[in-house]
């Protein structure tokens, strides 16, 4: 099957003026209503997979693609009008298009084809086929079409409200700005690198900002316990008390809606298309881990507080939240001989793109090529081109690494082109298009991009996440890349991250700076050896988030959030969190993984087992590669998540290998079929 190539012109859109956004969102709508309009026309006893369930799929196919752009730009434009336009426009077609795909006649529509030509079509149709059909069947009768029109008007009313406070939730976040002070007193144990990317004040001060490549150094690193303290009390009001209101209100028509619509909660409803299947099971697999790891997340917490006490010679303190990862720091240099401005060192940028890029080619048998020529929208972002050994073009992606004023703060893949059949019946592949967004720390006229050991695994996340999107070959857009469940969506990444851990692997990937030296073989054991660092408290952590929320969106009564959050982590760390903190404010997953977040954890059982075949046949197995390229990326969500695992192991999936690497549970010779939860 052919693919679509892609030219500067089709890369115009990253410069659209705040006059060319405003008038996409009439012509989006105007799109969508005469797509589903043809659907509508169809007479009953003309009905097929094609004219109907498949129209449907392709009704938001070109509109899908148009708002994904406006999204990005509303993420990474430099230019704050633009992001603000596109915000605007994009709350405009969300609201607007729930109430055209609200549509009673299209739901008819389905269950016409459902009452006549499924019958008879199914036998024939592709395992894809079948599951486009039960996955358009399920999202239409989720939106309570058999309700009384009473209770559709507010379902309705609902959603559209819930559309708006999710944007307002994201920009709150993402346009939150607090900083503290630093003089040069205050700088022990800065290095001169990381305060040489910092700005100034007009007294000369060091200015750290709440943005990540100034925030986790700075926590790591300084010795002033007070302006850890100061730091991490304004990351804790991020989002502000403005988000605590609109989280307010989200929670409450999340619980009213899901109730309308028949669901116990808003876990039940969230959880339906997921592997989970229901909130209960999501909790219960939250709570069952959590028997396994609380004491040992406490034993790694006490460990730190000794420390503190140590080195602070009082035999009385305390460990603060402000106190972890400086401890946590402290006690990786003594326990395994280095520090990770050390291990930095050996990680520029440049030679972790360049190592990712040998690594992912071996396993998956592809090239990677940059492009010239092309304009996006920062001069900072670049695209490359996907190849086939053969040099035919398989995708495309953008990398956009570097912080700047109103960027989207954390790391992500922004998936904008999705990989399909360009028809029903046509012999094109609609070429995919992705693109990675970090804030690595910038190169500057004295130093590279130089990478912690953390953001290099986080660099391997979220371009396994890449590699998902545009290695599919997925024939329906709804199904490719990474559209499979959200409580599975990050294993493939996930189980990407070990190649950060690995011997091999870590010598493709570093190179000392300045002498292009390997990593000594001393530090390099170490660092391996630092895998398990925290590694319990971490995961401790972890689960403390998704309890949180799940507890927020499996109870009905009021909850206040904030102190919820302070009450679980004193429960089940010891730690205290100073009471006017805000941390939901800024927790954005409570927008977009809304009862999902324990997704991460349930999907690392997955991740963990399916390292386990790379593990026993080779880290750059090609063979290995090959079967996780044909079984994972490439068909995307075309298949239950479940099968796809099966058929790249071989076998039904266990969760021992991810006890053993969470230390809660020992090898053992034989791999026992445990049930997952």
């Amino acid at each position: 099957m052919k693919r679509t190539h892609y030219t500067p012109k089709d890369f115009l859109w990253t410069k659209w003026t705040t006059a060319d956004i405003k008038k996409l969102a009439p012509e989006i709508l105007s799109k969508k209503k005469s797509h589903l309009l043809a659907i509508k026309k169809v007479p009953s006893s003309e009905r097929n997979f094609e004219n109907t369930i498949y129209a449907i799929e392709a009704s938001s196919y070109d509109i899908t693609e148009t708002i994904l752009k406006i999204d990005l730009l509303q993420n990474v434009s430099p230019e704050k009008t633009i992001r603000g336009t596109a915000k605007n426009v994009i709350e405009t077609i969300e609201k607007q298009m729930i109430r055209i795909e609200r549509d009673p006649k299209i739901w008819e529509a389905i269950k016409d084809y459902e009452k006549g030509a499924w019958r008879k079509e199914k036998i024939h149709l592709a395992p894809e086929d079948k599951k486009l059909f039960h996955d358009t069947f399920l999202s239409y009768k989720r939106m309570g079409f058999d309700l009384i029109p009473a209770k559709q008007k507010r379902v309705k009313e609902i959603e559209e409200r819930l559309s708006k406070l999710s944007s307002n939730f994201r920009n709150n976040i993402n346009s939150y700005k607090d900083h503290i002070a630093v003089t040069k007193e205050e700088t022990a144990g800065l290095p001169e690198r990381y305060l040489a990317g910092l700005k100034r004040d007009k007294k000369g001060n060091y200015i750290v900002t709440l943005a990540y490549p100034d925030l986790l150094p700075f926590m790591e690193l300084s010795q002033n316990e007070a302006k850890r303290k100061e730091l991490s009390s304004k990351n804790y009001q991020k989002g502000g008390a403005k988000n605590m209101k609109v989280l307010e209100e989200m929670l409450k028509l999340r619980n009213e809606h899901a109730s309308l619509l028949g669901y116990k909660t808003h876990a039940d409803y969230k959880t339906e298309l997921r592997m989970a299947k229901s909130g209960a099971s999501a909790l219960a697999f939250e709570l069952d881990l959590m028997k396994k790891v609380a004491q040992g997340g406490r034993n790694d917490l006490n460990e730190l507080r000794d420390l503190k006490r140590e080195l602070t010679k009082n035999p009385n303190a305390h460990l603060f939240s402000h106190d972890i990862a400086y401890y946590g720091h402290e006690l990786q240099k003594n326990r395994f001989k280095f520090n990770s401005e050390e291990v930095r060192e050996y990680f520029p940028l440049a030679r972790v793109l360049l190592g990712t890029f040998k690594i992912y080619s071996t396993l998956f048998g592809v090239k990677f090529e940059e492009l010239k020529g092309f304009s996006l929208w920062h001069p900072d972002a670049t695209l490359y081109v996907v190849k086939s050994p053969a040099g035919e073009i398989i995708s495309y992606f953008a990398l956009d690494l570097y912080p700047r004023d109103g960027k989207y703060g954390h790391a992500a893949a922004f998936g904008i082109i999705g990989g399909r059949q360009a028809s029903f019946v046509s012999d094109t592949y609609i070429t995919p298009f992705a693109t990675m967004v970090t804030n690595f720390t910038k190169p500057s006229e004295k130093n590279p991009s130089l990478l912690s050991h953390g953001e290099v695994e986080t660099f391997f996340h979220e371009f396994g996440h890449i590699m998902h999107c545009i290695l599919t070959t997925a024939r329906y857009a709804s199904q490719s890349g990474y559209h499979t469940s959200w409580d599975f969506v990050e294993a493939p990444s996930q189980m990407l991250e070990h190649w950060a851990w690995n011997k091999k692997s870590l010598a493709l990937l570093s190179e000392h700076y300045q002498t292009g030296k390997p990593i000594p073989a001393a530090l390099l054991k170490n660092l391996i050896s630092s895998e398990d660092h925290l590694l319990r408290y971490s995961t401790l952590r972890q689960l403390i988030l998704g309890i949180f929320d799940l507890t927020l969106h499996t109870t009905k009564k009021q909850i206040e959030p904030a102190k919820l959050y302070r009450d679980m982590m004193k429960k089940y760390t010891g730690i205290v969190v100073p009471k006017e903190a805000i941390f939901p404010a800024g927790f954005g997953h409570l927008d977009g993984y809304d009862a999902g977040y324990y997704g991460y954890l349930w999907s690392k059982v997955y991740a963990a087992d399916m390292f386990t075949r790379f593990e026993k046949e080779g880290i750059l197995s090609k063979k290995v590669g090959a079967d996780y390229k044909k079984w994972i990326l490439e068909k995307g969500g075309s298949m239950e998540d479940i099968d796809l695992v099966k058929g790249f192991l071989g076998r039904k999936p266990s969760n021992e290998a991810f006890l053993i690497e969470i230390g809660a549970k020992s090898p053992s010779k034989t791999r026992v079929q445990t049930q997952l939860w």
